[in-house]
């Protein structure tokens, strides 16, 4: 093999990685968006996922007009607490923030915790 052949593959390398990488990259991007806006249509939402271990995780989902906090093992789903419209309000009322994701991560401890009062 001659200097000048593997000068000439190398510089293909470096040229063909970066492509290979931007176009990656550009797709991911593509596949975000149109994910996050075809969610956003839907009645079924997961606002907030904490995961507890490696195979359990709790969540705050909004289904049609209510809330609920969810308990997610790999094998079973578990409603917790359904919230109602007076413990949203109560909820977004005493935390900082102006979404109501933002508002249920302040309070869900101390909502499970029964230290919130409604």
């Amino acid at each position: 093999m001659k200097p000048t052949d593997i000068i000439t593959s190398v510089l293909k390398l470096l040229l063909a990685l970066p492509a290979v990488v931007l176009l990656a990259y550009i797709s991911l991007r593509m596949t975000n968006k149109y994910l996050y806006t075809q969610n956003q249509n839907k009645h079924i939402q997961v606002l907030e996922r904490v995961p507890l271990s490696n195979k359990s995780s709790l969540c705050i989902a909004k289904v049609l007009d209510e809330y609920m906090v969810l308990g997610v093992s790999e094998n079973n789903l578990q409603v917790i607490k359904t919230l109602d419209k007076q413990e949203v309000e109560v909820l977004m009322s005493q935390a900082d923030g102006t979404d109501i994701t933002t508002a249920l991560r302040v309070n869900l401890n101390k909502l499970l915790k029964g230290k919130l009062k409604a």
